[in-house]
């Protein structure tokens, strides 16, 4: 590509020589001119490029950007919110605090979480920084046979939420998320599900909840593993999670707590509500 600005030589006659004093005169004005000649950005004002001038993205600007983008997937078309009353809300908010306030040594930074109810038949949970948790109708009314381990659900996610278990990576916004992008993208490893499941577990006991369903509850996955393709992404995956979880039961001592055998009234209203869509 030709430059816009273009230097035309001048054009002397083949044997004329300028006088020996004119050439000194423009070597001295050339010099005088580069030294008054301010670059831009230079001196009082601020160079685009300076040294140490980036600072990279922390764990809690990720945090931030990964919980913005509850409002994109609630506004992806085809994701349905389920509109809970305040009753439904009120329990969810009491199950949710009495786990956080039994656990005040665990949860440095979480003090309070929210749970969205998903209009969708397939059985899934997953969550986003800041406590927002979300489970599907079909999860809660098809699956979740004792208010333990509903309990045990949701101190999972809370755990992920409080460690920021999050990708660190950056969406770019389009103003919607499939639910299958964002149950990708919630995905952990084998070695960090397991750590998750112990604090998890550890938790639900000490909020005074049953542990012995968060085995069940993974033992439910296992055994309806074409339901939960779509949250566990890999078939054999859940299978070593209940074997690992196993032995680490095994090694584990049971605290000795009060234990809830028996699910609530309020946990069973519940139930009846999203069944029968009476919300």
């Amino acid at each position: 590509m030709k430059s816009l600005l273009r230097f035309n030589p001048p054009i002397f006659p083949h044997k004329f020589k300028p006088p020996f004093l004119t050439g000194v005169s423009c070597f001295l004005l050339l010099l005088y001119s580069c030294s008054v000649i301010k670059i831009p950005g230079k001196g009082k004002g601020r160079n685009l490029v300076e040294e140490n001038a980036y600072t990279p993205l922390q764990a809690q600007d990720y945090a931030d950007h990964f919980a913005s983008l509850k409002k994109s997937f609630l506004n992806t078309p085809g994701v349905n919110q389920v509109r809970l009353d305040r009753y439904t809300t009120s329990y969810f908010q009491n199950v949710l605090s009495e786990i956080i306030s039994k656990n005040e040594i665990f949860f440095l930074s979480l003090r309070s979480a929210e749970v969205t109810v998903i209009d969708s038949e397939m059985p899934l949970h997953f969550s986003l920084p800041k406590g927002e948790i979300f489970l599907s109708r079909g999860l809660i009314t098809k699956y979740i046979k004792h208010e333990s381990m509903l309990v045990s659900i949701l101190a999972f996610e809370l755990v992920r939420s409080e460690k920021l278990l999050y990708p660190k990576d950056v969406i770019i916004p389009t103003g919607s998320l499939p639910l299958e992008r964002i149950i990708m993208l919630s995905r952990l490893s084998l070695e960090e599900k397991m750590q998750v499941h112990k604090w998890a577990h550890h938790l639900t006991e000490r909020s005074g909840y049953d542990g012995e369903y968060y085995l069940s509850w993974l033992q439910t996955q296992n055994r309806n593993t074409a339901d939960f393709l779509l949250q566990v992404g890999d078939a054999n995956l859940i299978t070593r999670e209940e074997a690992l979880f196993k032995a680490h039961l095994i090694k584990t001592d049971t605290e000795n707590n009060v234990i809830k055998k028996n699910s609530s009234k309020n946990f069973y209203t519940l139930l009846n509500k999203l069944r029968d869509n009476i919300l």
